[in-house]
């Protein structure tokens, strides 16, 4: 005979027939009370400590002169505390980083995995937080849906921190030949090179520079770069295809690098609103676009990250 399935008022007589169930309250009763009723003496609460920790966020990096060797001891040195904080800000930064559908964009994981894992003694939070999580993802959704499969050659990254935003770039479709990460802050490019070192080894598909923005020949670009054992590499001659100032705000003489950038190439700019803390802030978006004139405008547009407004411009200067 086929089996009968039960039906809701079938089972909900089934659960009548099982009995009452017992009560946290009367569970407690039958043990004495004995679990809440224990009040600590006054010496026991005088004992009690109460102690409030304040989590830091966002604290600056080290700026330090690049010395791989002085660095790879010190940061890898045990620090249990620095190293958990550190895994809190990742899982904050994944939560909030989104890119473009990509089967293989989660390599960013493992990176970072790995540079927490071996540099416990370094906060990286002033760079993996839920705020640069928002604003890189803003930048290449934009830059995706701008150049979708077209080739962009080596790309220029100018503050490009630790090198997340060049790491997040590899994890889309963008088609792009090899990527330079600039930052004057040594410990910046240390710590850049070591989450990229698949792609430093690959070649140098990634490299971290402390390479000043103002001292980059931006139409054939002259790169040298210490080495870990702190000698010169060749220098070598090289094209940037598309040139990223992940923020203008944060350096003076915004005007005289742009005057640097040759005609026609392509360029990504990112400006900061009115911040008491910046070089120069704009006071619109309108106020940026006409600070950094192109000859092809891709996109315009603002974005708020914590209170703090982004504008951004893509395309042909």
């Amino acid at each position: 005979m086929p089996k009968i399935k039960s039906t809701i008022r079938d089972k909900r007589r089934q659960r009548k027939t099982k009995g009452a169930i017992t009560s946290n309250d009367e569970l407690y009763d039958s043990l004495g009370g004995k679990i809440f009723n224990q009040k600590p003496s006054k010496t026991k609460l005088a004992d009690i400590e109460t102690k409030i920790v304040k989590r830091k966020r966002n604290r600056p990096l080290i700026d330090n002169e690049y010395n791989y060797q002085e660095m790879a001891q010190k940061y890898s040195e045990k620090n249990i505390a620095q190293q958990l904080g550190n895994y809190r800000q990742a899982m904050e930064f994944l939560a909030h980083i989104t890119l473009s559908n990509n089967i293989d964009n989660d390599k960013i994981i493992d990176k970072l995995k790995n540079l927490i894992y071996s540099y416990p003694n370094i906060d990286i939070s002033s760079f993996v937080n839920k705020h640069h999580a928002i604003l890189y993802s803003w930048m290449i959704q934009n830059l995706v849906r701008v150049y979708g499969q077209k080739y962009l050659g080596t790309v220029y990254i100018l503050g490009g921190g630790i090198g997340l935003l060049g790491a997040m770039m590899l994890d889309t479709t963008l088609r792009l030949e090899n990527i330079r990460s600039l930052d004057i802050n040594g410990t910046c490019k240390f710590l850049a090179d070591e989450m990229m070192k698949d792609e430093v080894l690959a070649d140098w598909k990634f490299k971290a520079s402390e390479q000043d923005l103002f001292n980059v020949d931006y139409e054939k670009n002259k790169l040298e770069i210490v080495l870990p054992n702190g000698s010169m590499s060749k220098a070598f001659n090289e094209i940037p295809g598309i040139i990223i100032n992940t923020n203008v705000s944060l350096f003076e003489n915004q005007d005289d690098w742009w005057k640097m950038l040759p005609v026609n190439r392509k360029v990504v700019i990112v400006g900061e609103g009115r911040d008491k803390d910046i070089f120069r802030p704009f006071a619109s978006s309108k106020a940026f676009s006409a600070a950094f004139p192109m000859s092809f405008e891709q996109y315009a547009g603002v974005i708020t990250v914590d209170k703090k407004q982004y504008f951004m411009k893509i395309g042909l200067k």
